[in-house]
């Protein structure tokens, strides 16, 4: 089924999704920091939470945008991921860039 979003729609809708997945994986990480220093052990006892605990959570919340922004690449069509990518100037390092430019290499489409 073919994606009716515009290049537009799809080139805002992975920004939007990279830019939420990459503050999720900031926040976490000074949500890590703080919540083990603010649940420090008395000597001898285990902490309350664990880094390890902090980048669990960490980690599933940026799971679920990465799924996002993989779903949304997924169900564009061949031409809205050729035009978004257009849209993008194809820069390297531009995350919606390199996104967009992995999933037309793995569909073998050329721009």
């Amino acid at each position: 089924m073919e994606n009716t979003a515009s290049p537009l729609d799809l080139f805002t809708l992975l920004e939007i999704a990279l830019e939420e997945r990459n503050e999720a994986a900031d926040a976490f990480d000074l949500f890590k920091q703080d919540a083990v220093m603010a649940h420090a052990p008395a000597p001898g006892d285990e902490p309350l939470v664990t880094s390890e605990d902090a980048a669990e959570a960490a980690a599933e919340e940026v799971d679920e945008f990465s799924a996002e922004v993989r779903e949304l690449l997924t169900n564009a069509s061949d031409t809205d991921l050729t035009d978004a990518y257009r849209q993008s100037g194809g820069e390297v390092g531009h995350p919606v860039a390199e996104a967009l430019l992995g999933e037309i290499k793995r569909r073998g489409l050329r721009v």
